[in-house]
C-alpha cells in the first residue's frame, strides 16, 4: 500500500527551549559585560544595569521576531 505523506511537515523543534534559554543568557552576559566595561572606562556604576535590562530586552524582541509568528 502506499505510505500517506504530510502535505506541510512540522519543523524540527526538539532544541528550541535550549536555543532560547542560551540566547537570553548570552545576551544579558554580552549587554551586561559591554555595560560593565563602560562603568570602568567612565567611572559610573549604572551602566552595567543598563546593559542587562537592554540585552535581556533585544533578546526578548530577537526570540519574538524569531519563533513569535509560527502559525
Amino acid at each position: 500500500m502506499s505510505e500517506h505523506k504530510d502535505p506541510k511537515p512540522t519543523p524540527n523543534t526538539a532544541g528550541d527551549g535550549w536555543r532560547v534559554l542560551s540566547y537570553l543568557i548570552g545576551g544579558v552576559l554580552i549587554y551586561g559585560g559591554i555595560g560593565f566595561g563602560l562603568d570602568r572606562l567612565f567611572g559610573t556604576q549604572f551602566l552595567v544595569l543598563v546593559g542587562i535590562v537592554l540585552g535581556a530586552g533585544l533578546t526578548i524582541l530577537l526570540l519574538h521576531y524569531r519563533y513569535g509568528s509560527r502559525s
